[in-house]
Order: C-alpha cells, then sequence, then structure tokens
C-alpha cells in the first residue's frame, strides 16, 4: 500500500504526462524500493515510462526533464524516470526489466 503522499506525487506525475504524450503513453510503471515497499523516507520515486512506439531516449528525458524538476521541488522527493516500449520491457533479459516485470505496479 502506496502512503498518501507518494499517491499524491504519482497522481500529479501521471495527469501530466498523460497531458504531454496522450495516446503515445502506454502505461506508466512505479518500480523500485517504493513499489516493493522497502522505501525509506527519503527514498526516490522510480517510474518507467512505456511509450508505444521507438524513441529516442535522451530527447524524451529532455521533454520530460522541467515538468519532473518542478514536480520534485512542489513535493520536496526524488522521481527518477526512465523509458522504455512495449517490446523493452517485455521481452528484454536484463536485471532492470526483470525486476520491474516482477515487483513494478502500474500506475
Amino acid at each position: 500500500m502506496l502512503n498518501q503522499p507518494i499517491s499524491t506525487v504519482l497522481t500529479q506525475v501521471q495527469q501530466n504526462l498523460k497531458q504531454l504524450y496522450g495516446e503515445q503513453l502506454e502505461k506508466l510503471i512505479l518500480y523500485g524500493s517504493q513499489a516493493r515497499g522497502t522505501a525509506q523516507p527519503d527514498s526516490d520515486i522510480d517510474i518507467l515510462i512505456v511509450l508505444k512506439d521507438v524513441f529516442n531516449y535522451s530527447q524524451e528525458s529532455e521533454k520530460i526533464s522541467q515538468l519532473i524538476a518542478d514536480l520534485c521541488l512542489e513535493y520536496n522527493v526524488l522521481i527518477s524516470c526512465a523509458f522504455a516500449n512495449s517490446e523493452q520491457l517485455e521481452h528484454h533479459d536484463s536485471g532492470f526489466f526483470r525486476n520491474i516485470r516482477k515487483d513494478g505496479l502500474v500506475i
């Protein structure tokens, strides 16, 4: 169960990214300690942004950087975002994607 401040932050992230990406946004997945329920008070919020099509990672990072920075300041938390498409999420065999498939929570 996520605590209320984290839920509020996730709702804001979700609303802003839906507005930014529209139909290109497939889903958001919370992963890491917040998803596993092992977060400490100073733990960051790790979010995987799953896009429907092929994308340029650096361009997408740049696109969301100000939005995420503003939310970090507003809520006094560190939000870390990564990007993938469905193919990468479902089929890459790296530890990163295996852990997300195992522990991640779709927002």
